[in-house]
């Protein structure tokens, strides 16, 4: 797989802002380029990310296979933050006219008038919307800049109702606190009513070596306490790090089927963050290409 800083390049709007785009890190469920608006730098600032703010260089073309590949906003940061929700707008409407698709992942509220340009094409464009309780509290803590989780709601109910696909995405869990069939119950709930079919989930994967990382998480009584349930490493697509095992897992996959089963709802999980569910018989978003 290419290395994120071997080819990047870039378009030039009118305003003049520079968008790189990188070949996916995640070929095998997303061959789209990719694109950080914010180049690392998201003011989400979730306790558990250990993306390294490392502006990227960029050369000055825009992909001969855009239209065929699409585009990942965002890998590294989320694109309706206050500081990149412009530019993500801008981006939106200078290639979603070309017939480019666009996967969008975000923990924000998306503003109305990018909501309507994303209904005009709505063919082309399925959004994640991040939420993995509805504890604002626990938001608060866990991730401070995002918007809250009624918010997210309201957004994905509203995109719903105007034809964009959207899921909702527990991504990552906490074990302890997010696992809980009281928590479980609630969101899940929030979600069906919002309007959503289908859900995924899986637990976070932390590096035990980035020190900052799990100072951060053991600074805090909560935190603390669910990173010591996570006591097996797990290889995932890029790197690795510890989460529950792989029995907890299972077990956590096979309840949450369940109760959304009961809500008629579809859930799936990510082999890109727990390969191992590959072989335990859990269905798997079907973005993901076994063969690839």
């Amino acid at each position: 797989m290419t290395p994120m800083h071997l080819y990047i390049v870039v378009v030039r709007l009118p305003i003049s802002y520079k968008f790189a785009f990188i070949p996916s890190h995640y070929a095998k469920c997303i061959g789209c380029y990719e694109v950080d608006l914010t180049q690392g730098f998201c003011s989400v600032n979730c306790c558990y990310c250990s993306l390294k703010k490392n502006p990227q260089a960029a050369s000055s073309k825009i992909p001969t296979d855009l239209k065929e590949k699409g585009i990942y906003l965002s890998p590294n940061s989320d694109p309706f933050t206050r500081s990149a929700r412009d530019e993500s707008h801008q981006l939106l409407e200078r290639f979603l006219p070309e017939g480019v698709q666009f996967l969008i992942i975000t923990k924000n509220i998306i503003p109305t008038h990018t909501i309507n340009l994303l209904a005009k094409y709505a063919p082309q464009v399925y959004v994640q919307i991040s939420l993995s309780r509805m504890d604002d509290k626990l938001n608060n803590v866990i991730e401070p800049g995002a918007s809250s989780a009624e918010h997210r709601l309201e957004t994905m109910h509203t995109l719903l109702s105007a034809g964009v696909r959207v899921t909702p995405i527990m991504m990552p869990l906490f074990p302890g606190i997010d696992d809980t069939n009281e928590s479980l119950i609630k969101t899940i709930d929030a979600c069906a009513k919002a309007g959503a079919k289908y859900l995924k989930a899986a637990f976070a994967v932390l590096d035990p070596t980035d020190v900052e990382l799990v100072k951060k998480l053991t600074a805090g009584i909560i935190l603390k306490q669910s990173f010591r349930l996570m006591t097996e490493y797990q290889k995932i697509h890029i790197g690795g790090g510890l989460t529950v095992p792989q029995a907890y897992r299972k077990e956590f996959y096979e309840r949450i089927t369940q109760l959304c089963t009961d809500r008629g709802i579809c859930f799936q999980t990510c082999p890109i963050l727990d390969p191992a569910v590959l072989d335990m018989g859990t269905k798997v978003c079907a973005t993901y290409k076994k063969k690839n």
